[in-house]
Protein backbone atom coordinates (compact mmCIF):
# COMPACT_ATOMS: atom_id res chain seq x y z
CA UNK A 1 0.00 0.00 0.00
CA UNK A 2 1.57 3.72 -0.98
CA UNK A 3 1.98 5.75 2.07
CA UNK A 4 -0.16 9.05 2.77
CA UNK A 5 0.99 11.81 4.61
CA UNK A 6 -0.26 13.11 7.97
CA UNK A 7 -4.12 14.98 7.10
CA UNK A 8 -3.47 18.00 9.43
CA UNK A 9 -5.29 20.99 8.51
CA UNK A 10 -3.83 24.81 9.51
CA UNK A 11 -5.09 24.89 12.84
CA UNK A 12 -7.97 22.96 15.44
CA UNK A 13 -11.34 23.15 14.90
CA UNK A 14 -12.27 24.79 17.83
CA UNK A 15 -9.84 27.75 16.11
CA UNK A 16 -8.09 28.26 19.56
CA UNK A 17 -4.37 28.55 18.03
CA UNK A 18 -5.37 30.68 14.77
CA UNK A 19 -4.28 34.56 15.01
CA UNK A 20 -7.27 35.39 12.39
CA UNK A 21 -9.89 34.17 15.15
CA UNK A 22 -8.17 36.77 17.67
CA UNK A 23 -7.45 39.88 14.62
CA UNK A 24 -9.94 42.61 15.98
CA UNK A 25 -9.89 44.03 12.58
CA UNK A 26 -12.14 41.06 11.10
CA UNK A 27 -14.70 42.27 13.10
CA UNK A 28 -14.63 45.95 12.19
CA UNK A 29 -16.58 46.74 8.67
CA UNK A 30 -16.27 49.42 6.34
CA UNK A 31 -17.94 52.23 6.71
CA UNK A 32 -18.97 51.92 2.81
CA UNK A 33 -19.83 48.62 2.90
CA UNK A 34 -21.42 45.69 5.24
CA UNK A 35 -18.29 43.39 4.35
CA UNK A 36 -16.08 43.20 7.11
CA UNK A 37 -12.09 44.45 6.02
CA UNK A 38 -10.79 41.16 6.91
CA UNK A 39 -12.75 37.89 6.66
CA UNK A 40 -12.11 34.71 8.56
CA UNK A 41 -11.45 31.60 6.69
CA UNK A 42 -13.96 29.85 7.93
CA UNK A 43 -16.51 29.88 10.97
CA UNK A 44 -14.22 27.73 12.54
CA UNK A 45 -11.11 30.10 11.73
CA UNK A 46 -9.16 27.61 9.63
CA UNK A 47 -9.24 27.11 5.97
CA UNK A 48 -10.04 23.50 4.85
CA UNK A 49 -7.57 21.85 2.45
CA UNK A 50 -8.13 21.95 -1.59
CA UNK A 51 -9.05 18.89 -2.59
CA UNK A 52 -7.32 19.14 -5.46
CA UNK A 53 -3.94 20.40 -4.49
CA UNK A 54 -4.40 17.90 -1.77
CA UNK A 55 -4.59 15.03 -3.77
CA UNK A 56 -1.29 16.31 -5.96
CA UNK A 57 0.21 16.97 -2.60
CA UNK A 58 -0.51 13.32 -1.56
CA UNK A 59 0.99 12.09 -5.09
CA UNK A 60 4.27 13.61 -4.55
CA UNK A 61 4.70 12.99 -1.03
CA UNK A 62 4.30 9.60 -2.00
CA UNK A 63 7.23 9.63 -4.75
CA UNK A 64 9.42 12.63 -3.06
CA UNK A 65 11.39 10.21 -1.06
CA UNK A 66 12.93 8.36 -3.74
CA UNK A 67 16.62 9.58 -4.61
CA UNK A 68 17.67 11.30 -7.75
CA UNK A 69 13.76 12.40 -8.27
CA UNK A 70 12.78 14.48 -11.20
CA UNK A 71 9.34 16.06 -10.77
CA UNK A 72 8.26 17.67 -14.13
CA UNK A 73 4.58 19.16 -15.70
CA UNK A 74 4.19 19.16 -19.52
CA UNK A 75 1.62 21.22 -21.21
CA UNK A 76 -0.17 19.38 -23.96
CA UNK A 77 -3.64 17.76 -25.13
CA UNK A 78 -4.90 14.61 -23.18
CA UNK A 79 -6.11 12.51 -26.54
CA UNK A 80 -8.82 9.84 -27.04
CA UNK A 81 -7.08 6.52 -28.11
CA UNK A 82 -10.70 5.70 -30.10
CA UNK A 83 -10.88 8.97 -31.77
CA UNK A 84 -7.77 10.45 -32.28
CA UNK A 85 -9.10 13.71 -30.73
CA UNK A 86 -9.37 15.84 -27.58
CA UNK A 87 -11.17 14.08 -25.10
CA UNK A 88 -14.34 15.31 -23.66
CA UNK A 89 -15.48 15.10 -20.08
CA UNK A 90 -18.46 15.94 -18.58
CA UNK A 91 -16.79 17.97 -16.42
CA UNK A 92 -16.85 21.89 -16.03
CA UNK A 93 -13.35 22.34 -14.03
CA UNK A 94 -9.96 20.99 -14.08
CA UNK A 95 -9.98 17.39 -13.62
CA UNK A 96 -7.87 14.90 -12.63
CA UNK A 97 -7.80 11.68 -14.54
CA UNK A 98 -8.87 8.41 -12.33
CA UNK A 99 -6.45 5.27 -13.06
CA UNK A 100 -8.89 3.13 -14.44
CA UNK A 101 -9.48 5.87 -17.34
CA UNK A 102 -6.03 6.43 -18.00
CA UNK A 103 -6.00 3.48 -20.42
CA UNK A 104 -8.57 5.23 -22.65
CA UNK A 105 -6.82 8.51 -23.46
CA UNK A 106 -2.85 8.79 -24.56
CA UNK A 107 -1.10 12.32 -23.63
CA UNK A 108 0.33 14.69 -26.34
CA UNK A 109 2.78 17.12 -25.59
CA UNK A 110 3.58 18.48 -29.10
CA UNK A 111 2.27 22.17 -29.44
CA UNK A 112 2.26 24.87 -32.57
CA UNK A 113 4.95 26.49 -34.04
CA UNK A 114 2.75 29.07 -33.08
CA UNK A 115 1.46 28.61 -29.58
CA UNK A 116 5.86 27.86 -28.89
CA UNK A 117 6.61 31.31 -30.41
CA UNK A 118 3.49 33.11 -28.01
CA UNK A 119 5.28 31.79 -25.19
CA UNK A 120 8.46 32.74 -26.12
CA UNK A 121 7.54 36.07 -27.03
CA UNK A 122 5.54 36.79 -23.11
CA UNK A 123 8.17 34.65 -21.65
CA UNK A 124 10.88 36.49 -23.23
CA UNK A 125 8.52 39.70 -21.80
CA UNK A 126 8.72 38.67 -18.33
CA UNK A 127 12.39 38.30 -18.13
CA UNK A 128 12.39 41.98 -19.33
CA UNK A 129 9.86 43.39 -17.16
CA UNK A 130 11.94 41.37 -13.72
CA UNK A 131 14.78 42.70 -14.56
CA UNK A 132 13.67 46.18 -14.67
CA UNK A 133 15.60 48.19 -11.34
CA UNK A 134 12.05 49.54 -10.60
CA UNK A 135 10.71 45.63 -10.13
CA UNK A 136 10.52 44.57 -6.30
CA UNK A 137 9.68 40.79 -6.93
CA UNK A 138 11.74 38.14 -7.84
CA UNK A 139 13.38 37.98 -10.97
CA UNK A 140 13.13 35.77 -14.28
CA UNK A 141 16.67 34.45 -15.49
CA UNK A 142 16.80 33.12 -19.02
CA UNK A 143 19.07 30.68 -20.39
CA UNK A 144 19.67 29.23 -24.31
CA UNK A 145 20.78 26.30 -25.16
CA UNK A 146 21.29 23.42 -27.73
CA UNK A 147 22.02 20.28 -26.93
CA UNK A 148 21.77 16.75 -28.21
CA UNK A 149 19.82 13.71 -26.71
CA UNK A 150 20.93 10.21 -27.46
CA UNK A 151 19.23 7.23 -25.91
CA UNK A 152 21.01 3.92 -25.99
CA UNK A 153 19.93 0.27 -24.41
CA UNK A 154 22.40 -1.45 -22.22
CA UNK A 155 22.79 -5.54 -22.32
CA UNK A 156 19.98 -5.49 -18.92
CA UNK A 157 16.75 -3.25 -21.14
CA UNK A 158 17.67 -0.24 -18.92
CA UNK A 159 17.82 3.23 -21.43
CA UNK A 160 20.51 5.80 -20.87
CA UNK A 161 20.39 9.19 -21.97
CA UNK A 162 23.88 10.67 -22.69
CA UNK A 163 23.52 14.83 -23.62
CA UNK A 164 26.18 16.93 -25.16
CA UNK A 165 26.43 20.19 -26.18
CA UNK A 166 25.77 20.60 -30.10
CA UNK A 167 28.58 23.48 -30.48
CA UNK A 168 31.62 21.88 -28.85
CA UNK A 169 30.20 18.00 -28.78
CA UNK A 170 31.12 17.41 -25.46
CA UNK A 171 29.15 15.81 -22.74
CA UNK A 172 27.54 17.84 -20.32
CA UNK A 173 27.82 17.31 -16.66
CA UNK A 174 25.18 15.15 -15.34
CA UNK A 175 24.74 14.43 -18.71
CA UNK A 176 24.70 10.82 -18.72
CA UNK A 177 21.38 9.55 -16.64
CA UNK A 178 19.40 6.65 -16.72
CA UNK A 179 15.63 7.55 -16.82
CA UNK A 180 12.65 5.84 -15.11
CA UNK A 181 9.15 6.68 -15.16
CA UNK A 182 7.68 6.36 -11.85
CA UNK A 183 4.48 7.59 -11.96
CA UNK A 184 1.91 10.62 -13.27
CA UNK A 185 -0.67 12.96 -12.98
CA UNK A 186 -2.88 13.01 -15.70
CA UNK A 187 -5.28 16.41 -15.73
CA UNK A 188 -8.07 17.56 -18.04
CA UNK A 189 -8.47 21.20 -18.30
CA UNK A 190 -11.62 22.10 -19.88
CA UNK A 191 -11.79 25.66 -19.63
CA UNK A 192 -8.20 26.21 -21.78
CA UNK A 193 -6.94 24.49 -25.36
CA UNK A 194 -4.61 22.80 -23.20
CA UNK A 195 -3.90 19.84 -20.65
CA UNK A 196 -1.28 18.79 -18.38
CA UNK A 197 0.60 16.17 -17.12
CA UNK A 198 2.32 15.92 -13.94
CA UNK A 199 5.01 12.54 -14.04
CA UNK A 200 7.69 11.90 -11.34
CA UNK A 201 10.92 10.16 -13.06
CA UNK A 202 14.22 8.44 -11.62
CA UNK A 203 17.62 10.62 -12.87
CA UNK A 204 20.09 7.70 -12.10
CA UNK A 205 23.64 9.78 -12.80
CA UNK A 206 25.91 7.11 -14.43
CA UNK A 207 29.11 7.62 -13.19
CA UNK A 208 32.98 6.90 -14.32
CA UNK A 209 32.28 7.79 -18.02
CA UNK A 210 35.10 8.01 -20.38
CA UNK A 211 34.00 9.55 -24.00
CA UNK A 212 35.99 7.06 -26.84
CA UNK A 213 34.43 8.04 -30.11
CA UNK A 214 30.95 6.75 -30.25
CA UNK A 215 31.57 4.21 -27.58
CA UNK A 216 31.84 5.09 -23.80
CA UNK A 217 31.88 2.91 -20.28
CA UNK A 218 29.76 3.25 -17.74
CA UNK A 219 29.42 1.48 -14.02
CA UNK A 220 26.85 -1.71 -15.07
CA UNK A 221 26.12 -2.96 -18.56
CA UNK A 222 28.25 -1.36 -21.92
CA UNK A 223 25.69 0.13 -24.01
CA UNK A 224 25.71 -0.44 -27.48
CA UNK A 225 27.83 1.89 -29.43
CA UNK A 226 25.13 3.21 -32.01
CA UNK A 227 22.20 4.92 -30.31
CA UNK A 228 18.75 3.32 -30.19
CA UNK A 229 17.19 7.40 -30.88
CA UNK A 230 18.88 10.67 -31.25
CA UNK A 231 16.80 14.24 -31.02
CA UNK A 232 18.31 17.66 -31.30
CA UNK A 233 16.87 20.19 -28.62
CA UNK A 234 16.67 24.03 -29.12
CA UNK A 235 15.64 25.28 -25.74
CA UNK A 236 14.95 28.62 -23.80
CA UNK A 237 14.39 27.44 -20.25
CA UNK A 238 13.10 30.44 -18.02
CA UNK A 239 14.49 30.32 -13.95
CA UNK A 240 11.66 31.83 -11.56
CA UNK A 241 12.70 31.09 -7.77
CA UNK A 242 12.34 26.99 -7.18
CA UNK A 243 11.43 26.34 -10.79
CA UNK A 244 12.09 26.31 -14.17
CA UNK A 245 10.26 26.63 -17.64
CA UNK A 246 11.81 24.84 -20.35
CA UNK A 247 10.29 26.03 -24.36
CA UNK A 248 11.62 23.22 -26.42
CA UNK A 249 12.12 22.57 -30.08
CA UNK A 250 12.86 18.96 -30.60
CA UNK A 251 13.49 17.69 -34.53
CA UNK A 252 14.65 14.07 -34.97
CA UNK A 253 17.29 13.95 -37.17
CA UNK A 254 17.94 11.64 -40.32
CA UNK A 255 18.66 8.18 -39.73
CA UNK A 256 19.07 4.88 -41.07
CA UNK A 257 16.39 2.65 -41.83
CA UNK A 258 17.08 -1.63 -40.77
CA UNK A 259 17.97 -1.88 -45.11
CA UNK A 260 20.34 1.00 -44.70
CA UNK A 261 18.21 3.06 -46.48
CA UNK A 262 17.70 6.74 -44.58
CA UNK A 263 14.82 7.70 -43.31
CA UNK A 264 12.91 10.87 -43.50
CA UNK A 265 13.36 12.97 -40.65
CA UNK A 266 10.52 13.61 -38.45
CA UNK A 267 8.32 16.32 -37.76
CA UNK A 268 9.23 19.30 -36.14
CA UNK A 269 8.23 19.23 -32.27
CA UNK A 270 7.71 21.46 -29.86
CA UNK A 271 7.13 21.06 -25.79
CA UNK A 272 6.49 23.60 -22.96
CA UNK A 273 7.28 22.06 -19.27
CA UNK A 274 7.78 22.93 -15.58
CA UNK A 275 10.13 21.32 -13.43
CA UNK A 276 11.29 21.46 -10.12
CA UNK A 277 14.86 22.62 -9.98
CA UNK A 278 15.60 21.38 -6.56
CA UNK A 279 13.20 18.54 -6.23
CA UNK A 280 14.43 18.08 -2.70
CA UNK A 281 13.11 21.22 -1.50
CA UNK A 282 10.05 19.02 -1.27
CA UNK A 283 11.33 16.31 0.13
CA UNK A 284 13.12 18.50 3.17
CA UNK A 285 9.33 19.68 3.43
CA UNK A 286 7.91 15.98 3.40
CA UNK A 287 10.53 15.07 6.46
CA UNK A 288 9.36 18.48 8.44
CA UNK A 289 5.59 16.40 8.41
CA UNK A 290 7.08 13.29 9.43
CA UNK A 291 8.37 15.53 12.56
CA UNK A 292 5.13 17.10 13.00
CA UNK A 293 6.89 20.70 12.16
CA UNK A 294 5.51 23.20 10.74
CA UNK A 295 5.63 22.85 7.08
CA UNK A 296 5.11 24.37 3.52
CA UNK A 297 4.39 21.16 1.50
CA UNK A 298 1.15 21.96 0.02
CA UNK A 299 1.98 25.82 -0.74
CA UNK A 300 4.93 24.56 -2.47
CA UNK A 301 2.64 22.01 -4.56
CA UNK A 302 0.17 24.30 -4.78
CA UNK A 303 2.72 27.00 -6.04
CA UNK A 304 3.83 24.57 -8.68
CA UNK A 305 0.32 24.01 -9.76
CA UNK A 306 -0.34 27.40 -10.29
CA UNK A 307 2.15 27.95 -12.70
CA UNK A 308 1.15 25.23 -14.65
CA UNK A 309 -2.27 26.47 -14.78
CA UNK A 310 -1.41 30.00 -15.36
CA UNK A 311 0.59 29.01 -18.59
CA UNK A 312 -2.68 27.18 -19.93
CA UNK A 313 -4.67 30.24 -19.35
CA UNK A 314 -2.03 32.65 -21.23
CA UNK A 315 -2.56 30.18 -24.11
CA UNK A 316 -5.95 31.74 -24.30
CA UNK A 317 -4.21 35.05 -25.58
CA UNK A 318 -2.97 32.95 -28.38
CA UNK A 319 -5.62 33.46 -31.40
CA UNK A 320 -7.17 30.24 -31.98
CA UNK A 321 -7.28 30.28 -35.82
CA UNK A 322 -3.22 29.89 -36.11
CA UNK A 323 -3.25 26.78 -33.86
CA UNK A 324 -5.33 24.75 -36.58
Amino acid sequence: MSRKRPRTESTDENGENNKSLQATTSLITDQDSDLPLQFEPSIFAFKPSNDFVRFVSDFLYEHVNKDNIEIEAKLGVLLSKDTKTRIDMPVTCETIIHRSEEHRCQFESNMTPQQHCHFNNILNARVNHTMNPSYQGAPVKYKHTKETDRFYRTESGNKIRVTTDQSSGQILEGGVVEKIRIANLNIYSPNTHLDYRITVNIEKPRLNLSWVGLLFCVKGPMPKSQPDFERNKDRMTYLHQIFKFDLTQVKIPERPSQNGVRAPSQEVTHELEVEFVDPTILLRERQKIEKGLPNRFMEVVEVFLDNIRILAKKDMDCPQEIKK
